[in-house]
């Protein structure tokens, strides 16, 4: 999976790290969306959604971190997605998730994302949720 070119790669983590504080409010934003888009999905989450804000903070932080090495973090990635299973998760589920995070990256990224960031961010997402989605529910995993 190579997701990005060197500059595309430097471009997000630049981006990405000017959010600086934001970047904590960038989780509340993101479940605040996707429980306005997909009611449904709430169940699948704690009451109290402290530590998972903090989890995918976490994982955000790590996966733009490792943007130009995509292969340190493929194999947390397909387990998390066999986790997600057991949770509930769908298919279908990843293009809400996308959708959501998309919107919370625009939300606090000051003057919002430029077209160019935007588009990296979808493909990084697709890319990410392709390889999860191949993880959790095709035969060959």
């Amino acid at each position: 999976m190579n997701l990005l070119e060197k500059h595309e790669v430097e471009l997000i983590q630049n981006a990405y790290q000017t959010l600086g504080p934001s970047k904590g409010f960038l989780t509340s934003v993101f479940y605040r969306r996707l429980f306005a888009i997909a009611p449904q999905a709430r169940p699948l989450f704690p009451q109290d959604m402290d530590e998972q804000l903090t989890k995918l903070e976490k994982m955000l932080d790590m996966l733009v971190d490792n943007l130009h090495q995509p292969m340190f973090f493929m194999g947390k990635l397909k387990r998390l997605a066999r986790r997600h299973v057991g949770y509930g998760a769908q298919p279908e589920h990843y293009a809400l998730v996308g959708e959501a995070l998309i919107f919370a990256i625009d939300e606090i990224t000051p003057g919002g994302l430029p077209e160019v960031e935007r588009g990296l961010w979808v493909e990084i997402y697709t890319a990410i949720s392709n390889t999860m989605i191949d993880a959790a529910y095709s035969k060959a995993s």
